[in-house]
């Protein structure tokens, strides 16, 4: 008898916990390392966000913190979420910003109450996710962010030079997660737009191998 859709959907999503959780306990003690290209990406995401003073900030899968951090010094009350314990335990060590808060949750299932973030944020996860899963996890996003609120999503995209394209895509796959080669095939905008969320901005960065989107809720 064939797998359903269904199935297959449920089979993917229950491999996803584990498989996560394993692939960045193995790969904690070197994220800052290989995040190093992302160093000027943290700052173009604070200005993409045009936060108000004050603001209450959400960031999504935070790993080791260093979106989280840079929201916190500029004044933000950040409240930072990862499955990965491995990579919190990095976050808090590293953690100096009593205006931070490091949780792990499951950003598929947040444990907040509906519109109490001015400000959402996922920087460079969401290709870490399966289909399923990731469309859950903007639709928290979106469920969280007060009406009018900020949605930021960072991540990889594919620049349009024919070669650059390929040596990207061959590179980026090399060391990422099994979910990005599905990741990087499905249209970014289309997820943010299904979760009701208005895009307003995009910025291409990593010379075209990501992206920047800005939104707004409702």
């Amino acid at each position: 008898m064939s797998t359903s859709y269904f199935e297959k959907e449920k089979i993917v999503t229950e491999d996803y916990y584990p498989y996560i959780k394993g692939f960045f306990k193995k790969f904690a003690g070197i994220y800052n390392i290989a995040a190093l290209p992302l160093v000027t990406v943290r700052k173009k995401v604070i200005k993409m966000a045009a936060a108000g003073e004050g603001a209450e900030v959400l960031d999504i899968a935070t790993g080791t913190g260093k979106q989280a951090f840079a929201f916190a010094r500029n004044g933000y009350k950040v409240t930072g979420i990862d499955l990965s314990e491995d990579m919190l335990k990095i976050a808090r060590r590293n953690n100096k910003y009593a205006n931070l808060d490091l949780k792990e949750v499951d950003a598929a299932c947040l444990p907040f109450e509906d519109s109490k973030f001015d400000v959402s944020c996922v920087s460079f996860a969401l290709h870490d996710m399966p289909s399923a899963i990731r469309e859950r996890v903007v639709g928290e996003m979106a469920r969280v962010t007060k009406q009018g609120g900020v949605i930021v999503a960072a991540d990889y995209a594919l620049p349009k030079n024919g070669l650059v394209r390929y040596c990207a895509y061959r590179f980026i796959r090399w060391f990422e997660s099994k979910y990005y080669p599905e990741f990087i095939d499905n249209n970014l905008h289309g997820l943010l737009k299904k979760a009701g969320i208005r895009i307003e901005a995009e910025r291409k960065i990593l010379f075209g191998a990501g992206v920047i989107i800005r939104g707004a809720k409702g």
